[in-house]
């Protein structure tokens, strides 16, 4: 399995990384150990957490980091920290109910940092995202706040969570202009299956669309996809009758669509031909992008993890299976 240098950061990452929401809370402490120790044995080494995770739910606060940070205590795997294993956390959250009050702030987030390395149980996190953006608040102001927070050892990097190619671009060269440290990476929803206008429940979410593409592409700048399983739509999409029937829950609310059935029926030809399921297809996909990408992966279960992590195998199929697709997907769409 071939690792990817992160430009601008000591990391060489994985090609899947580890998504830990409502660890602590759907899903329990014991479970979540298994699933980072599972995820670490088969190869992986990025673990993707956030100060507010599991924290819409009933309950003690920031139990997905703290989880994490007993286990690495009680794993001793504290001490690849930075060398083999990386851990990624988010802040500055809106406050939770209501997405639009913004929370980015130079205190707010100092707090949310300090708070996440207390909970995590460790001394820097090797890539700090900002959660959602304020645009009104300048970029150069911003990029302000995250130099310092690199030069004084809590973070080693960052990156920016659900802004737009617009703004990444604005706090570029914001950091360039001021001799700043540059945000490294971007987090967004990104799948193979797109989501209709009209489901979209939260509109301070940024998703992957043809524009944002080129930016990162122009750029090669690395991007971490977030619902990269289209929360199972793949995988859930089955016919009856001759007709689809619609997914239970949130993959059949978001994706259920007429161009994603087409994306699947293609998908599936090449699972029959070569033995590889829809889903580890869609995940390899992403990976083949023109710029580093890292599919985030969030499983309930070992099976489901250890299930989506056969797709490294695939991850350096080039055109024997992934170059077959690309070109059944350019002819048609």
């Amino acid at each position: 399995m071939k690792k990817q240098h992160i430009r601008g950061t000591h990391i060489e990452a994985c090609p899947l990384v580890l998504g830990t929401d409502y660890y602590g809370k759907t899903i329990p402490e014991d479970t979540a150990y298994s699933l980072i120790e599972t995820f670490c044995q088969k190869g992986g080494n990025i673990i993707d957490t956030a100060h507010v995770y599991s924290d819409y739910l009933p309950g003690e606060k920031h139990m997905s980091e703290k989880v994490i940070g007993r286990w690495l205590r009680q794993s001793c795997k504290d001490k690849e920290l930075g060398k083999s294993l990386y851990i990624a956390t988010k802040g500055g959250f809106p406050e939770v109910g209501d997405m639009h009050a913004s929370r980015l702030s130079y205190e707010e987030v100092k707090q949310d940092l300090e708070e996440s390395l207390e909970c995590l149980q460790i001394n820097s996190i090797d890539l700090y995202w900002l959660h959602r953006d304020n645009t009104a608040i300048p970029a150069d102001e911003i990029v302000g706040w995250m130099d310092e927070f690199v030069k004084t050892g809590k973070i080693k990097s960052y990156g920016v969570s659900n802004w737009t190619a617009e703004r990444i671009k604005e706090a570029r060269k914001a950091a360039e202009l001021q001799k700043n440290t540059a945000p490294v990476a971007s987090q967004i929803r990104w799948s193979m299956a797109v989501t209709e206008k009209a489901t979209r429940e939260d509109d301070t979410l940024v998703e992957m669309d043809p524009p944002e593409y080129e930016y990162y592409k122009n750029n090669d700048m690395a991007v971490f996809a977030f619902s990269s399983q289209a929360k199972g739509f793949f995988a859930k999409l089955k016919k009856e009758g001759g007709a689809y029937i619609k997914p239970e829950g949130k993959a059949g609310a978001r994706y259920f669509n007429e161009q994603n059935i087409k994306t699947y029926e293609k998908l599936q030809k090449l699972s029959q031909k070569y033995g590889i399921s829809e889903m580890q297809l869609a995940l390899a996909w992403l990976t083949y992008a023109p710029f580093p990408a890292f599919p985030i992966i969030g499983c309930k279960s070992t099976a489901q993890l250890e299930d989506s992590m056969k797709t490294l195998e695939y991850c350096s199929l080039g055109d024997n299976v992934i170059g077959e697709f690309k070109a059944q997907y350019k002819e048609s769409d």
